[in-house]
């Protein structure tokens, strides 16, 4: 079985709207179909577009020379 990332567009629970998310999504290893996706959605948006803009938002905040957080720091 492999898997990556993908955006997934699914429906919303509470309301009529549909959603986009990013979830890891896992293929079958002689067919390389998708077979199943994450319960866990990993970044949420109104659209593909959004998605993108998000993780590019948190490469660039991850790449700023900020020193790493512990759990200590959250008092």
């Amino acid at each position: 079985m492999t898997w990556n990332y993908r955006i997934v567009k699914r429906a919303s629970k509470d309301e009529p709207e549909c959603y986009y998310a990013l979830n890891e999504v896992f293929y079958e290893s002689k067919t390389n179909q998708p077979m199943a996706f994450s319960d866990a959605d990993t970044i949420i948006g109104n659209s593909p577009k959004e998605i993108i803009e998000v993780l590019e938002m948190m490469l660039a905040d991850a790449k700023k020379n900020q020193p790493v957080l512990t759990e200590e720091d959250f008092g």
